[in-house]
């Protein structure tokens, strides 16, 4: 395994999936000193727009911006330059298409533009509703190969497929996952593919997106810290 150079705080991309900006700011005053770095996604976004990115990046933290583009290039690209305009660390795209993964990457700046393989929520029932033949692995493998070819600097997959990816393509790339459970945790809530820390971070994933199993937890803060312990070993060892 090789460990790249990201800071433990970093390694857990929180997943701000709450109503607005006030609940948004809690839990980032509340496990900023444990964790470094928030995802907002749709629904926060429309409802916060970039005034909220703005201000969890000034209170010192890197945001992935997870509106998962999906549009011709030029809209597309449009989108992602706009993005990059507000110091957005990660953005991330469907990585359906070559062109529109090339034309993101053109207007990317400084931000690290992610290739969305498939979802953590989809299973084979969701593949046959897409009217896909071969496995998950293969539609995530493929996905991710379109993205990487375009210049995206990584991929969002399940931890599952983290293995399978580096053996294909490499170390020189980002894998960003969600679907994270603690062992203890004993809910998948609607995610379908999921790993725990530790096996996601020996699989070969860089960061991995949590949400529900801090922020739904007694003691948010110490269910952080005992994921971050583990992954911590787990890089060690």
């Amino acid at each position: 395994m090789i460990v790249k150079d990201i800071p433990l705080n970093e390694r857990i991309i929180f997943a701000l999936d709450v109503d607005d900006a006030g609940q948004a700011l809690k839990l980032v005053e509340q496990l900023g000193g444990t964790i470094g770095y928030y995802k907002i996604g749709l629904q926060l976004f429309l409802a916060e727009g970039f005034g909220l990115v703005e201000r969890v990046r000034d209170m010192g933290h890197k945001v992935m911006l997870d509106l998962k583009f999906l549009d011709i290039p030029n809209t597309t690209g449009m989108a992602m330059r706009e993005a990059a305009k507000r110091g957005v660390n990660l953005a991330t795209i469907h990585a359906h298409v070559g062109s529109v993964c090339s034309a993101a990457v053109a207007q990317a700046g400084e931000t690290t533009v992610l290739g969305v393989t498939v979802m953590t929520s989809y299973g084979d029932t969701e593949l046959s509703e897409l009217g896909y033949p071969g496995t998950i692995e293969d539609l995530v493998e493929a996905r991710a190969g379109i993205a990487l070819a375009a210049g995206c600097g990584g991929v969002v997959a399940s931890a599952r497929e983290a293995a399978l990816l580096r053996r294909v393509y490499g170390d020189d790339f980002l894998i960003v996952t969600p679907g994270i459970r603690p062992a203890d945790h004993g809910v998948k809530d609607d995610q379908h593919r999921v790993m725990t820390p530790a096996r996601a971070i020996a699989s070969g994933a860089d960061h991995l997106v949590v949400g529900r199993p801090i922020s739904r937890a007694e003691r948010p803060v110490e269910v952080a810290e005992k994921m971050l312990e583990e992954i911590a070993e787990t890089l060690e060892g």
